[in-house]
């Protein structure tokens, strides 16, 4: 095209646009944008790279084409005055650069270092392809006239493709790289929607700065109709999308529901393996899980007991009262007598006996309520096994009693005989075929019989132990005290009963529920022992891992919450009764947040893995660590015998934590700020010293972590009482108990008033009118300071609109405090603030800011400033001359005005020094251009004074008191000047 056609005097042809179209175009953009980035998401989750390369393709060419399609369409939408013609292989091939740079950029945001230069290279690469197709399609267009581009919508065009694609890109690459096994989220569709306005976005501004200038008459180009050919492109397109959207979308879902499958049969696995029957029961009573086990016991299937009231199924009648009185005692203290124990009871059965059982019972505690889980045995064979062999050992002596009292008796006694052999028979019978495994001693403790379920347990044969003592029972996991007390308890009582660890004939370690008990003879000797055992191993490891997970954390292993806090009341009462003390740690790692965002989870937790170990290694085993959460972590250090012991133990943990740490081929580092509390010199219960020690770690991050600090209590109610003063002024905000008083301000050589100071006013229900001093310290640098501050400016504007509404036209001056004006979103919130009062006009309004605080960081305040400026905002330096100033700093701040001190009005008439000061400043003010007031003008010679130095705005008690709004118009109408500063 000729390069002057900016000089060709003919009118521009007016174009149109159809709106359905455009508005497809736009469509169609969107939707290739969310099935290319669904189709990334499989990228990531593939494992070959064959895999990667077609999902990368794949997707790619399904971004290229819906651009394609977008911008086809678009061409179709337009509607010139003048025929036009397109050249539709060359727009076809335009295609081709965009799959190539949608290739790359796609295969970029799928690495993990994916970096700030990285997303500029893929925004630059994709909004150069995007302008790339668009201006070879503009190149195919004929048509009977001169096109001519606005160069300034041209630029507009590939900012907009450039800017909106790396915003695009950027929220893509957090959403992928957040979760595989979410379905979609905001962030992927917000991406989608942002990438297709960046197409749309360069595509429509370009055309805009497209204009048709006539040459020829016009000339009709036939051709097929744009209407018709943009519907066909578009149902091709959305034909080809659709396959596109749904295939990652269901792969994806086919994935979710093969982890839920896979983990619900690894739990069925759990509970039908086990030998002893599972019941789950929920808080309400009702069953919720029921082993293959549970059905062999009870009789009832998993089918008709889930979703049954436990009591009515299988507990007996007069039992349930008492089942339903303890439940409801547990949910209102946690606490159960029978939890974590095993206990006999009788249950029901599915034809309506009862049967004995032995019953083991805990709960876990879930984020909606408990569970409890119920281990089960029948021991029902056990129980007659046992009744028998008492009933035995009872005929036995008796039997030897009538021996010795009717020797005389011998037929009698033959017959006697005769009756206790069939006796010991069937006991014989029973001792043959227990369920428990049994063996016999003489009185000297040295075995005599031995049943079939004994050697099934223990391994032995019955000729390897008869005659030898039950050292199968005896092993060093049981300290000799343990077994003396035993036999004590036997001489005293004649029964033991209780459990040994023991070990089997092939050295393999189980638990045995054992009863020993002395069977004595006629002159009440003991003539023989009898001990019946079962092997309860694994229902002891279901209850270690019930207890385990309910009392440990699952990733560190250490103790967790609740675990950690019952060792701490231990630890409590330990040094009550020994007169120690002992520390309450809270540790909180530094950087970890970082970690996490930089490298991912995974390498997240391994760090908190490794951490936790080293920390764990540098205590003494009386001490207890725990995690309770993210990467916080407490610990107590037990019998201190000084407070001071502390301190050696803090710095062993300082260490461990900064040193650097290595998880694969990633080196990190984080340290850790550490809070502490001492016990007893803290007199307070376990929940509030964790608290203190708590509030000691935010002392330390403060401090700038990696320290510790200890919990001052001074400082704490200190600390309590600024956060109750701070909801107080919270509480008046909301109650709209503060009110805006005005100061004028004025010209004092013309009488002119020039506007007002705001200055705000606690009107307290009780203590009246509060000064800010009392209360704006308080909230200094915190939260709701932020909130004040929007509401005084939201109120200055108000103010302003009404005294408008009444023919007075007032600028009003407010201050501003440094951490309002350091908020990183400062101007965009005044700018919503001046929108939402469209009636006043933005230069009305003035901030003034402390000349302080703006020299703390002016590097930062300088761009905030001429943000502020642009919108149209006033600034002014309050109190100048009490800092620290600097000529410098004058020159680069984009203030208008400066504010005199009053400190130095107000003895500048006496004292040689602050009028040495005043005139300084005006003539700093001078210099620079810049105006100034003086603030405290509270005589006419001070006024008169000012005048004479060339400063001639002023405010202060000698020409008005701040007063409400209401107050103002009167003032206006009786204002009247002082006679002697008037033309001076």
């Amino acid at each position: 095209m000729n390069p002057d056609y900016n000089v060709v005097t003919v009118e521009a042809l007016i174009t149109a646009y159809d709106p359905i179209l455009v508005f497809l175009s736009i469509l169609i953009a969107i939707l290739s944008s969310f099935s290319a980035f669904g189709m990334v998401e499989r990228n990531i989750s593939s494992r070959q790279s064959s895999q990667k390369i077609a999902w990368n393709l794949f997707a790619a060419s399904m971004m290229a084409i819906g651009i394609w399609a977008m911008g086809f369409i678009g061409f179709l939408a337009l509607k010139p005055a003048m025929p036009v013609n397109y050249n539709v292989p060359t727009i076809i091939l335009s295609v081709l650069p965009l799959i190539c740079a949608c290739s790359i950029v796609l295969w970029l945001i799928t690495q993990q270092a994916f970096n700030y230069f990285r997303l500029l290279a893929a925004g630059l690469l994709l909004g150069s392809a995007i302008s790339l197709m668009h201006y070879i399609n503009i190149a195919t267009i004929s048509s009977n006239t001169v096109m001519v581009h606005n160069a300034g919508l041209v630029y507009l065009a590939s900012f907009i493709a450039l800017a909106l694609a790396i915003v695009a890109l950027k929220i893509q690459y957090q959403a992928i790289h957040q979760s595989q096994y979410k379905f979609t989220t905001k962030k992927q569709i917000v991406s989608a929607v942002v990438m297709g306005l960046a197409f749309s976005g360069m595509y429509y501004p370009a055309m805009t700065a497209l204009q048709f200038i006539p040459q020829t008459p016009n000339k009709v180009i036939d051709g097929l109709a744009a209407n018709t050919l943009a519907l066909m492109v578009t149902v091709m397109i959305l034909l080809l999308l659709l396959p596109a959207i749904i295939i990652p979308y269901f792969l994806r879902y086919k994935q979710l529901i093969n982890t839920v499958n896979q983990d619900a049969a690894r739990l069925h696995a759990m509970m039908d393996t086990s030998q002893d029957a599972l019941i789950q029961m929920n808080a309400k009573g009702d069953i919720v899980g029921w082993s293959a086990q549970a059905q062999g016991v009870f009789g009832w299937t998993n089918k008709q007991a889930v979703g049954k009231e436990l009591a009515n199924l299988i507990i007996p009648i007069p039992l349930r009262a008492a089942h339903k009185k303890g439940l409801e005692h547990f949910m209102a203290t946690g606490e159960g007598p029978i939890l974590n124990k095993i206990i006999e009871v009788e249950a029901l059965h599915q034809d309506g006996h009862n049967l004995p059982i032995e019953l083991t019972i805990s709960f876990i505690k879930l984020a909606d309520g408990f569970e409890f889980n119920a281990l089960v045995r029948d021991i029902s064979q056990r129980k007659k096994a046992k009744k028998a062999l008492v009933v035995a050992n009872e005929k036995l002596a008796f039997q030897n009693k009538e021996k010795d009292k009717r020797t005389a008796q011998l037929i009698r006694a033959n017959q006697e005989i005769d009756r206790r052999a069939n006796e010991l028979a069937l006991a014989a019978s029973v001792f043959t075929h227990a369920l428990e495994g049994i063996f016999i001693t003489d009185a000297a403790n040295r075995v005599i019989d031995v049943n079939k379920k004994f050697t099934a347990i223990t391994g032995y044969s019955r000729e390897e132990v008869v005659g030898q003592a039950p050292h199968f029972f005896q092993t060093d996991r049981h300290p000799p005290e343990f077994y003396s007390a035993m036999w004590q308890v036997i001489r005293s009582s004649g029964q033991w009963a209780g459990e040994i660890l023991s070990h089997r004939k092939n050295g393999e370690k189980y638990v045995a529920s054992i009863t020993i008990s002395a069977v004595k003879n006629a002159v009440g000797k003991v003539s023989h022992y009898v001990a019946l055992f079962s092997d309860i191993t694994l229902q002891r490891d279901h209850q270690c891992q019930l207890e385990e997970m309910a009392h440990f954390d699952a990733l560190t292993k250490l103790p967790n919450r609740a675990l950690f806090a019952d060792r701490l009341n231990q630890a409590m009462l330990q040094c009550q009764r020994h007169h120690n003390s002992l520390a309450v740690i809270f540790m909180d790692l530094d950087g970890f947040k970082e970690v996490n965002d930089t490298y991912g989870h995974a390498i997240g937790d391994e760090l908190l893995i490794m951490v936790s170990h080293r920390m764990s290694d540098t205590l003494r085993e009386v001490d207890t660590l725990a995690r309770i959460g993210g990467d916080e972590f407490v610990a107590v250090l037990n019998d201190l015998v000084n407070a001071e012991d502390y301190k050696m133990p803090l710095k062993r943990l300082l260490l461990a934590a900064s040193k650097p740490i290595t998880v694969g081929d990633v080196v990190l580092k984080v340290s850790v700020s550490i809070g502490v509390a001492i016990y007893p010199q803290d007199d307070a219960d376990a929940d509030i010293l964790i608290r203190h020690a708590d509030q000691a770690m935010y002392m330390a991050k403060k401090a700038g972590k990696n320290c510790y600090h200890l919990f001052d209590s001074a400082l704490d109610n200190a600390v309590n009482l600024k956060l109750e003063s701070i909801s107080n002024i919270r509480a008046a905000l909301n109650k709209h108990e503060f009110v805006l008083y005005y100061q004028p301000k004025v010209n004092m050589s013309t009488g002119e008033v020039v506007g007002v100071e705001a200055l705000i006013r606690w009107q307290h229900p009780v203590r009246g009118l509060v000064p800010p001093l009392d209360f704006l310290s308080l909230i200094e640098n915190h939260a709701i300071s932020l909130d004040i501050g929007e509401w005084v400016i939201d109120t200055a504007l108000n103010q302003i609109s009404q005294w408008q509404s009444i023919g007075i036209t007032l600028p009003i001056s407010v201050n501003i405090s440094a951490y309002q004006l350091q908020q990183t979103d400062f101007v965009q919130r005044l700018a919503i603030l001046l929108a939402s009062h469209p009636d006043v006009s933005p230069h009305l309004l003035a901030l003034e800011i402390l000349e302080t605080s703006a020299f703390s960081d002016i590097n930062y305040i300088i761009p905030t400033m001429k943000s502020c400026l642009e919108l149209g905002v006033q600034f002014a330096l309050d109190d100048f001359g009490t800092g620290y100033s600097s000529l410098t700093y004058l020159r680069r701040l984009p203030a208008n005005l400066i504010k005199i001190d009053q400190s130095f009005i107000r003895d500048m008439l006496t004292d040689a020094d602050d009028l040495a000061i005043v005139l300084a400043v005006v003539s700093l003010a001078k210099a620079f251009q810049l105006e100034v007031i003086a603030e405290g003008v509270e005589t006419v010679e001070h006024g008169t004074a000012l005048l004479q130095l060339g400063c001639k705005l002023a405010q202060g008690y000698g020409i008005a008191r701040p007063m409400p709004a209401s107050d103002i118009p009167t003032w206006l109408s009786s204002w009247q000047p002082y006679q002697a500063w008037l033309h001076k």
